[in-house]
């Protein structure tokens, strides 16, 4: 039986995600929490009162331990390619370092990461938090573009709202590609995939 930490709402969400990452969102049922967790379904239900919920929570969850740290004022912080660059791979290693401490494990297998996107489309809210997240990651682009205009780095008549949504689904696309190629140093792979598709973006 898996020992329950003193945080058990905290734990049930640690034991969802691993769930949903391992079978889908769908294939998980409240037997299997009962069964990892140790805890009764009452208990369970106290939580989070249906798997839709328990869902929005663990993505809550998720996101609050991936985030950006809040002092990232990439604006002021970039000043040429090599520092836009550095910058954003810092901070995707962020995220996949908060990601990683969650899962308690080196060996993440990112195709078991398609189990969001069965979610968010079972999840209206879900959605809505994504289009957010996107625009926030687009936010963070267009200002790391601030910063290479401020320094003279940017050619001149540049829309940087319009370089950062077209950077960003660019690298969405190549982050797709690490996901299909099941590549076994895949954190080595998406590093060396961003370096690449952001220093090419630079030369169109």
């Amino acid at each position: 039986m898996t020992k329950i930490t003193t945080d058990t709402r905290s734990n049930i969400l640690m034991v969802a995600l691993q769930l949903f990452l391992q079978k889908g969102y769908k294939d998980v049922s409240y037997q299997d929490l009962v069964k990892k967790t140790g805890l009764s379904k009452g208990a369970i239900y106290h939580y989070f009162e249906s798997k839709e919920v328990l869902l929005v929570a663990v993505f809550e969850f998720l996101m609050e331990a991936t985030q950006q740290p809040a002092t990232v004022e990439p604006q002021n912080m970039v000043k040429d390619n090599e520092s836009f660059i550095k910058l954003f791979i810092d901070s995707k290693m962020v995220q996949i370092n908060g990601f990683k401490k969650i899962m308690d494990t080196n060996e993440l297998k990112l195709n078991k990461l398609l189990f969001f996107i069965e979610a968010i489309n079972e999840n209206e809210q879900l959605k809505q938090t994504i289009t957010e997240l996107t625009k926030q990651e687009i936010t963070f682009l267009e200002n790391c573009f601030i910063g290479l205009k401020k320094h003279n780095n940017l050619p001149e008549g540049k829309d940087t709202a319009l370089l950062a949504e077209c950077l960003f689904w660019m690298l969405q696309g190549a982050e797709m590609m690490v996901f299909f190629m099941q590549n076994e140093n895949w954190e080595e792979g998406i590093i060396k995939m961003y370096d690449k598709t952001i220093t090419d973006f630079f030369k169109i």
